[in-house]
């Protein structure tokens, strides 16, 4: 059975304990705690603040097993402190962010300077012993499926620079789990659980009719969610999987209701167990 922990963005800018305790509540193994610039704790302030954050939800039973972060955008002083850091803590899996294109942007161009970037800081991780993985991302993005980032990682080493495999990205960008893990091979870093929903919405200015993505619980959105688990079974993956509570639609915003989302990700974590335990991820 999977070990189960949060993303926990909506929460993150809440006292450390008071969020120990939510994920406690929760039923949850672990955390995967936002660690960027938008987040309380930056790469920056991390050699200060970090260690106090890891005891304290190391003491709630719910510990820092991988963080979400954005080196690929940071300045390369501040990457090599805070990978010291993550290896002396002993924090050793971390998301390295991603590459949005602009809507005037030259690709080729843009992809070039990206996989420039990504051999940059693959050497980084591979100093400080820590293991980055760039998320599949739906959207306008160079990592915009598992293809595609496969493809922006060709020359990495993938001990070092994989893929965080997110199959409710995919369910919008359009690769089916089989297809995407067996193109994954040794470049599977981590894995993500969270499930959209498309939503109909009119262009004001065209009036025409257009899809927009929103976020529920799992119960509720298009992840097929047995048939990711067993796809990842298949592929051998054995470590843990981050459960994405970022519910969004335009009447609300996960950050913005903690104890609404505090207790529909209970019942996201009691789906993942319970199918986990049916066995009908295998």
């Amino acid at each position: 059975m999977y070990k189960l922990i949060a993303f926990s963005k909506w929460c993150d800018k809440q006292p450390l304990a008071e969020q120990a305790r939510a994920l406690q509540a929760a039923g949850f193994d672990g955390v995967d705690m936002p660690c960027r610039q938008s987040s309380a704790i930056t790469h920056a302030t991390a050699p200060a603040r970090l260690a106090e954050a890891q005891k304290i939800f190391a003491d709630h039973g719910v510990p820092i097993v991988r963080l979400v972060c954005d080196i690929i955008d940071e300045e390369d002083g501040v990457v090599e402190r805070f990978l010291e850091t993550l290896n002396r803590l002993g924090i050793r899996k971390i998301r390295a962010g991603g590459f949005a294109v602009p809507g005037d942007a030259d690709v080729a161009a843009l992809f070039d300077r990206a996989r420039r970037r990504v051999a940059q800081v693959e050497k980084l991780l591979a100093k400080h012993g820590v293991a980055g993985g760039i998320q599949n991302h739906s959207g306008n993005c160079l990592e915009v499926n598992v293809s595609a980032t496969l493809r922006l990682l060709q020359d990495c080493d993938p001990r070092w620079l994989g893929v965080q495999y997110d199959p409710g990205h995919l369910t919008l960008a359009g690769e089916p789990p089989r297809l995407a893990l067996g193109l994954l091979g040794p470049y599977l870093h981590s894995v993500n659980f969270k499930s959209p929903r498309q939503e109909y919405d009119v262009d004001p200015a065209s009036g025409r009719l257009y899809y927009v993505p929103v976020w529920v619980p799992l119960r509720s959105g298009m992840l097929n969610a047995p048939l990711a688990l067993a796809a990842l079974r298949q592929a051998g993956y054995r470590d843990a999987i981050s459960v994405h509570c970022e519910y969004r639609s335009y009447f609300f915003r996960a950050e913005s209701y903690a104890a609404e989302v505090n207790r529909l990700v209970k019942d996201d974590v009691d789906y993942l167990r319970a199918l986990m335990r049916a066995g009908r991820d295998a």
